[in-house]
């Protein structure tokens, strides 16, 4: 990993992922936890340069669409209380999975959009999980 990589994985603990993590849990009105696999992102600049507006940007946005009504903010706060980000260059599509309480969303986020997905997308695929 070198200083670049170090210095955006640094900034993204200390401001953005706080931040982030507050948005959604004040959308979904519960205690959600958003973990990020950094050692899949340690020695990729450009993924990580795309992680807060592809990849954490986009849940919260998916959590804002389920979540727009009781029922919604119910089953997010039932059913997950935690999300997992990440970065995976070898796939060869985007997913995002819901299992025993934790979302995981798996991206080739130096590929930019074409290796994530979209919010619309992500927000339909867990309502069909919730």
């Amino acid at each position: 990993m070198g200083l670049i990589e170090k210095r955006l994985i640094k900034e993204a603990k200390e401001t953005w992922v706080l931040e982030e993590q507050k948005d959604m849990r004040t959308i979904a009105n519960s205690d959600v936890v958003i973990d990020i696999e950094w050692a899949t992102f340690e020695s990729d600049e450009p993924a990580l340069r795309n992680l807060q507006h592809l990849g954490v940007r986009k849940l919260s946005n998916a959590f804002r669409v389920i979540c727009v009504d009781d029922l919604g903010k119910e089953a997010v706060r039932d059913s997950i209380k935690r999300v997992v980000v990440t970065n995976d260059k070898d796939i060869k599509e985007a997913s995002v999975n819901l299992d025993a309480g934790t979302v995981t969303l798996r991206c080739a986020f130096a590929k930019g959009s074409d290796g994530c997905m979209g919010d619309l997308t992500i927000a339909r695929t867990l309502e069909r999980m919730l």
